[in-house]
């Protein structure tokens, strides 16, 4: 692992880990997840703890406990921790392997246990402890979480990490390994006749490298082992430890998008592991997030749609008219006159979540027929995109206050770099300027002062970007910073980052 001590792996935020997507999933498939509000994780090579340290501070009534091999990775999750002043999380240092015991007691096990980004990256002793943890550890009607390189997909990447790795070979330095491998694959992909097909996936692959996070492309292309599976493998060797797959933990996962209706209706018609396979055949997949249980827990094929009435809903779609449109690109029709009541007031409420009972009394007809058509309509709006489900609620500012406060694990974030996370525990990447704008919003300072730091910090940083033009000097920096300064803590308030 000095690897991982010379190179320390981001710090990443998981979104579909928080156990309020891990329950909804399971939930809206029969399984009687437990309540995210008062839970027991475990995270299986957590890294330096961000994404443990976000749940643990969104969740402040459950357990989290952490572990990874990097000693280096704990020590910075720990400063962070005692930091932000948290009691309901741990990080360890040691081996998965160590925690390959029988549970002695309901205290020695966890509701979800999450283990992303180290399945496929480990040796097969540790994917194998992996799964004996989530079978002797995991409670009754626990969940858990593994992700997984996955083929087809990976057969094209694997393709360009073998490139790489040769071209690499007995380099020592980690960015000189980076910089020799990407210029091979570069050089491959230049010289390849325009337009064929090795072209165009070798250009695929230098794309994805151009986007991806240097530290995170050097743990994925060149660390020793990094063995992709096949679903169906996976769902077998989960089997061998008496476990079954649930679902994917991203919604739109398992839906027919993009392929021809009379293929759907076969797919439909396959056995459950058979049906995802061949899906993943169709779209190419790479990656998996795969939800798992015990065997003895009843898993229904089908989604549950009365399980909606426990859930809280959230939406960054726009609405107008009938006509709904995603953040994501997706659209769709809302024809019903209490679902476009309700749909509109929570998109209102963004980011606060609303749950069913309260999108209930919003319309005007509280008649069965149409909540029942409500409640088929945001069925339908939650698998294709539209609208985001979780079984626990977010609770965010959504009105600026007059000594704005962002959170205080964003405060923290912004001395080490320019991403935080929010309170619906997403990424978000910050410029320079918002960045200090957060730095600034501790609760105690009021607009007027505000204004003030913001136009000292402009003014040693080069003056601000306004359209296709820097603007310069204070004489010129005080009008655009009172102008923009309410839009700005607004904008902060809808990505979920004040608590006040």
């Amino acid at each position: 692992m000095s690897n991982y001590d010379e190179v320390p792996y981001p710090d990443f935020i998981h979104p579909a880990t928080h156990p309020g997507n891990m329950a909804a999933i399971a939930r809206l498939h029969g399984v009687n997840a437990p309540p995210p509000e008062s839970c027991r994780v475990l995270e299986l090579a957590c890294g330096p703890g961000g994404n443990l340290i976000s749940l643990a501070s969104l969740l402040p009534l459950s357990q989290f406990e952490g572990i990874d091999l990097s000693a280096g990775h704990v020590k910075t999750g720990n400063t962070m921790i005692g930091k932000l002043g948290l009691t309901n999380i741990q990080l360890h240092h040691g081996r998965i392997e160590d925690w390959m015991t029988e549970a002695e007691s309901d205290e020695d096990r966890f509701d979800y246990i999450i283990a992303h980004g180290v399945y496929s990256w480990v040796p097969e002793e540790a994917r194998q402890a992996i799964l004996a943890i989530c079978q002797t550890r995991l409670s009754a009607n626990g969940v858990a979480l593994i992700s997984y390189n996955t083929y087809p997909g990976w057969h094209q990447r694997q393709m360009a990490r073998d490139i790489m790795r040769y071209h690499a070979e007995g380099i020592e330095d980690p960015q000189t390994r980076l910089r020799h491998g990407k210029a091979l694959l570069s050089s491959v992909a230049q010289n390849v006749p325009q337009g064929s097909a090795y072209r165009v996936a070798l250009e695929e692959e230098l794309k994805a490298l151009e986007q991806a996070n240097e530290a995170y492309i050097y743990h994925e292309q060149f660390e020793d082992t990094n063995r992709p599976r096949y679903f169906h493998e996976f769902a077998a060797e989960a089997g061998t430890h008496c476990l079954q797959t649930i679902a994917e933990a991203d919604w739109g996962d398992s839906t027919y998008e993009q392929v021809r209706p009379d293929v759907a209706s076969a797919l439909a018609s396959l056995p459950k592991i058979r049906r995802a396979q061949t899906l993943d055949f169709f779209r190419r997949r790479t990656f998996r997030q795969t939800l798992l249980c015990h065997q003895s827990v009843a898993v229904s094929e089908q989604l549950q749609a009365s399980a909606m009435e426990s859930m809280h809903f959230v939406t960054s779609s726009n609405l107008q008219g009938d006509q709904i449109t995603g953040s994501n690109g997706l659209s769709g029709t809302v024809d019903h006159p209490a679902t476009q009541q309700a749909i509109q007031h929570l998109v209102s409420q963004y980011p606060t979540s609303m749950s069913f009972e309260e999108l209930c009394s919003v319309g005007e007809s509280q008649e069965p027929v149409a909540l029942a058509t409500l409640k088929a309509d945001l069925f339908n709006l939650v698998c294709v995109g539209l609208v985001s489900v979780s079984a626990s609620p977010t609770e965010a500012c959504r009105e600026v206050s007059s000594h704005p406060r962002a959170t205080d694990l964003s405060r923290e974030q912004v001395l080490l770099g320019d991403t935080v996370t929010n309170l619906r525990h997403q990424p978000i990447r910050l410029d320079d300027t918002t960045t200090h704008l957060i730095r600034c919003c501790d609760g105690e300072t009021d607009h007027a002062n505000l204004i003030e730091s913001m136009i000292a910090y402009a003014t040693a940083n080069g003056g601000l970007v306004d359209g296709d033009q820097v603007v310069t000097g204070e004489e010129n920096l005080r009008p655009l910073v009172n102008a923009k300064m309410a839009s700005n803590l607004q904008r902060l308030a809808a990505m979920a980052l004040l608590v006040g």
